[in-house]
């Protein structure tokens, strides 16, 4: 994915997104090197302050991006502004990630704070009261801003235990577009995640347990149809085989008892000695 910049436009105000796409070194001694930005005193101290390597000989807390995006103008009227983020926010070595804001559904707001530093509210730069610690009562050193516009180095006893303001280090983490042949986007990209994900051309074929299913349900349809036509051709052998065999028939008349056979045989026998003398009559009167 390109680190390149992100360029939205909206309501007439181009807004430049600068990619913190790998956590910047963390350097030896910013948890100490405070600063007080009030003139003539103050009662806030800031710790991991951008411009700490500006007003005085001293590492570079915070990585190049962040230090363009707090010292920025932040005037209303303006139609340009800077801001952090990308298809990868990742805070600095030194700071962890303390709160996420979903924005809308192609971009969510991660927070940075300072290691050992509690997340009071979300604050937007050039205010740092979003990530606070507690100071115990001791020597402190910091730089201090004078009327001439120089800065000094001062040291001051705390006599009770207060706490210190770490400067917060917050992006717009965005969702990978579906197709990335520009680095403009528009606000209706594809929903975000804490490490947007590339898109993918399979996203519409079936996965392994949908695949598994169909398989199984494919084989006990299977099992089920054979077992039906089995059934089917038993059924038809044993029809078959009834209308086919050629068991002896045997005619069963009524049943008589042996007194009436043998009144039906008497009067049969005298039937046919009536029909004889019938016949003997005719024979006569043709003679």
């Amino acid at each position: 994915m390109s680190l390149s910049r992100i360029l939205i436009t909206s309501s007439g105000t181009t807004t430049t997104y600068l990619p913190l796409s790998t956590a910047y070194p963390a350097q030896t001694g910013c948890s100490s090197l405070f600063v007080n930005p009030a003139v003539e005193g103050g009662d806030r101290l800031f710790a991991f302050d951008p411009g700490y390597a500006a007003h005085n000989s001293g590492p570079a807390c915070m990585p190049p991006q962040a230090t363009l995006w707090w010292g920025q103008d932040t005037a209303t009227d303006l139609t340009t502004r800077t801001e952090l983020g990308g298809y990868k926010m990742v805070c600095p070595e030194a700071y962890k990630t303390v709160a996420m804001s979903v924005l809308d559904k192609s971009s969510t707001r991660v927070g940075c704070c300072p290691s050992g530093y509690n997340f009071v509210d979300w604050a937007t730069a050039p205010n740092p009261l979003q990530c606070n610690s507690p100071l115990p009562a001791a020597m402190v050193t910091y730089i201090q801003a004078v009327p001439s516009g120089t800065w000094t180095t001062t040291s001051t006893s705390i006599a009770e235990p207060s706490s210190i303001w770490g400067v917060q280090v917050n992006g717009i983490l965005f969702a990978k577009p579906v197709a990335t042949s520009t680095n403009v986007i528009t606000s209706n990209a594809a929903p975000s995640s804490t490490e947007a994900s590339e898109p993918t051309s399979h996203q519409s074929g079936l996965g392994r347990g949908a695949k598994i299913g169909i398989g199984i349900g494919s084989a006990m349809a299977f099992v089920f149809l054979c077992a039906m036509l089995l059934v089917g051709v038993l059924f038809w052998k044993r029809k078959r085989r009834a209308m086919t065999a050629s068991p002896s028939q045997v005619a069963i008349g009524p049943q008589y008892s042996e007194e009436d056979q043998k009144s039906f045989h008497n009067v049969r026998t005298e039937e046919r000695h009536d029909k004889q003398q019938v016949d003997s009559t005719r024979h006569v009167g043709m003679g």
